[in-house]
């Protein structure tokens, strides 16, 4: 059996979750961050994070850019300062084994209210995001 090497042109690999025309951008809660951008949004490094701290990701490829929250099973997006979210961002489904707050796709304008409240901790934010979904 011969080897065959799919994308043999290519010098770098790709990091994880990501193709090489394939940009994502990591967002969590401040005090959980690697870095602060440039705007001032608490952010994650994409090659070692803890998939349970990403809160949000934007996604660009090829052009297009999709927006993603961490929302819960009835779609309310997770609070990790809320009496009720608070430290269950490692909790499991009880029936299906799946995480309870799963990243889900949502438009632009909801993404950057929820990115707001991470930023500011205002829960105004996250409410305004809640109306947007």
């Amino acid at each position: 059996m011969s080897n065959f090497k799919i994308h043999k042109d290519r010098t770098e690999e790709p990091t994880r979750g990501e193709t090489a025309d394939e940009t994502t951008s990591l967002y969590t809660i401040l005090g959980k961050h690697d870095w602060v951008d440039d705007d001032g949004f608490p952010r994650m490094d994409t090659k070692e994070f803890d998939p349970a701290q990403v809160h949000a990701k934007a996604v660009e490829d090829s052009g297009r850019t999709k927006f993603y929250i961490k929302r819960g099973r009835y779609g309310k997006p997770f609070n990790p300062m809320g009496i009720y979210s608070e430290g269950t961002e490692y909790k499991q489904k009880r029936h299906a084994g799946t995480p309870e707050w799963e990243l889900k796709q949502v438009n632009e304008k909801a993404f950057n209210f929820y990115i707001n409240f991470l930023r500011t901790k205002n829960s105004a934010w996250l409410r305004n995001a809640e109306r947007e979904i």
